[in-house]
């Protein structure tokens, strides 16, 4: 028996006759043995239980080439050769993309070609006098198509990639300049005449552009950009056609070479399919 039962029982025969019941005191010092032998383990040795598994987070990788379409609008301004007309307008593009992306960390790298029907058109009319002494002058610049190619750079946030591109395009274009006088026109003997030019070429120049793409799942992702094009000044050779010279009817001829240029800002939305070139995802590290 310990030093702290021996204390308990002679504490207990302290407290008066009712309680020195002998068999009462015994019993009260084995419930107190009983306690103290059977005490729960120290805390030190009971089980611990496991830390809760906590699953690498997947980071997406952008690695890897894609093709893809895209649809977008915009607007252009167009120059007519040494007319100081400068025409604007509108209109909508369509095409498709194909590229290949490398990611290093955050950053990624990429490279990007692009082709698209376009309809966009500008137009600029001036016209003057009236009744017997009408003229009037009609300018006409229609981008037909485009094509690019351009480097891309961007910061990923996982799914999410935002970029800027610089690069270089060419476009089709068609230019026309019409004039037509109602009377005292110098080529229809004073009569009434109409007579313009027209120009087809491809013009090039620069491309720049900003972007954010969003990939939906591991080879579907969505975009959405903008991009300028300054296509630079070019010599193009004209026609020169008149529908009255001289009463004999539409005359057409070569007339030497103008220079003609254009920009164009566009928005565009598109889709592409990546096949990505890698192993399991990235792990993102904590």
């Amino acid at each position: 028996m310990g030093s702290f039962q021996l204390r308990f029982i002679a504490e207990l025969s302290l407290l008066g006759p009712t309680m020195k019941n002998s068999k009462l005191i015994v019993a009260a010092a084995v419930a107190v043995s009983a306690m103290l032998g059977s005490g729960a383990a120290p805390a030190a040795d009971l089980p611990m239980k496991a830390m809760p598994y906590a699953a690498p987070v997947p980071v997406f990788n952008w690695t890897g080439c894609y093709v893809g379409l895209h649809a977008g609008a915009g607007a252009m301004n167009a120059s007519y050769g040494s007319s100081s007309s400068r025409g604007t307008g509108n209109g909508g593009l369509a095409g498709g993309q194909v590229g290949c992306n490398y990611q290093d960390g955050n950053w990624v790298f990429g490279l990007e070609g692009e082709g698209y029907w376009s309809g966009l058109k500008s137009t600029d009319a001036y016209s003057s006098g009236t009744g017997g002494g009408y003229s009037s002058e009609n300018y006409t610049a229609k981008n037909k198509s485009d094509f690019s190619i351009a480097a891309r750079a961007g910061i990923a946030f996982d799914r999410t990639l935002v970029y800027g591109k610089a690069g270089w395009v060419w476009g089709k274009f068609d230019f026309s300049e019409g004039h037509f006088y109602n009377s005292n026109c110098e080529y229809a003997n004073g009569g009434s005449c109409s007579y313009g030019y027209t120009a087809s070429d491809t013009l090039n120049g620069l491309l720049l552009g900003v972007g954010i793409e969003h990939a939906i799942t591991n080879n579907w992702t969505v975009k959405l950009e903008y991009n300028y094009l300054k296509y630079g000044s070019k010599e193009v050779a004209k026609t020169y056609c008149n529908t009255n010279y001289d009463q004999a009817g539409t005359v057409c001829a070569a007339y030497g070479t103008d220079t003609y240029h254009a920009d164009k800002q566009i928005f565009k939305i598109g889709a592409n399919y990546l096949f990505n070139m890698t192993a399991p995802p990235l792990v993102a590290k904590y």
